[in-house]
């Protein structure tokens, strides 16, 4: 995409707003209001437009990259978070996926070296015809339908949270005698995962995916005049996942 067809994009636009609104202000001598729209305008080019959005989201992925399925111990089971589908009634398969898909994935390959006997899927909750369903029945039914290497499959109740999914995987792992587990999440979101998981007593070992961060920074080019929506979205994941650390925190959920 070039600096034309960035400027067309409501980002690229709203920055070139905020640096016109800028320059109209000085020239009437409105200070206060032309360095209002200035730093706007830098604030949107520093999240969109430089690598400082892929640097946020790369420190939170860092500790989990390059864990291969092959250098990992056998675990009781492998666990994977959900966020990477959702319910739709006009799907072939009744779900589209997400940014997140990579974490089924993952998962489905860990089982597929064999380093577990139990696949365990989760999903939030969704309504269909008036009942309340979870996701992870979508999941499951998708997996056993294409016959995917997923051993004893086993599914999660519907969980809002991963809060919610940390009770309900401790409640699992008690119920069966489990020792440890694989936990399969975002980089980004996989601390404050295996963080709510062990303050339930779970021993996890963490398997990462989605690196959208890292992924960012290896490419050749880190710098645009006009910001991009790729950046903006980064800054919002890291930015939901450091919040959602503090409110864990807080509550004592890690």
């Amino acid at each position: 995409m070039g600096p034309v067809e960035a400027l067309v994009q409501p980002l690229g636009a709203a920055w070139a707003g905020a640096l016109l609104v800028s320059g109209l202000a000085f020239r009437r001598r409105a200070w206060l209001a032309g360095f209002t729209s200035l730093c706007l305008a830098g604030g949107l080019w520093l999240v969109g437009g430089t690598p400082f959005s892929a640097l946020l989201l790369a420190r939170l992925e860092r500790p989990y990259d390059r864990i291969h399925p092959v250098t990992l111990p056998v675990a009781d089971a492998v666990v994977v978070l959900s966020g990477d589908l959702q319910f739709s009634a006009r799907e072939l398969l009744w779900f589209s996926t997400g940014s997140s898909f990579e974490r089924t994935l993952t998962a489905l390959e860990v089982m597929r070296q064999g380093k577990a006997q139990t696949l365990v899927v989760s999903g939030g909750p969704f309504q269909w015809l008036g009942n309340p369903r979870s996701e992870s029945e979508l999941l499951a039914s998708w997996i056993r339908t294409w016959r995917l290497p997923s051993g004893d499959l086993q599914r999660l109740p519907a969980c809002r949270d991963t809060h919610e999914e940390s009770v309900a995987i401790g409640d699992m792992v008690r119920k069966r005698g489990w020792k440890r587990v694989i936990l399969v999440s975002s980089a980004l979101h996989l601390a404050r995962g295996a963080a709510a998981c062990r303050k339930q007593g779970v021993d996890v070992l963490p398997v990462g995916c989605d690196f959208q961060g890292l992924d960012a920074l290896d490419r050749p080019e880190h710098w645009w005049v006009v910001p991009r929506s790729e950046g903006l979205i980064r800054f919002e994941r890291w930015f939901h996942e450091e919040l959602g650390g503090v409110w864990y925190w807080w509550r004592g959920w890690i």
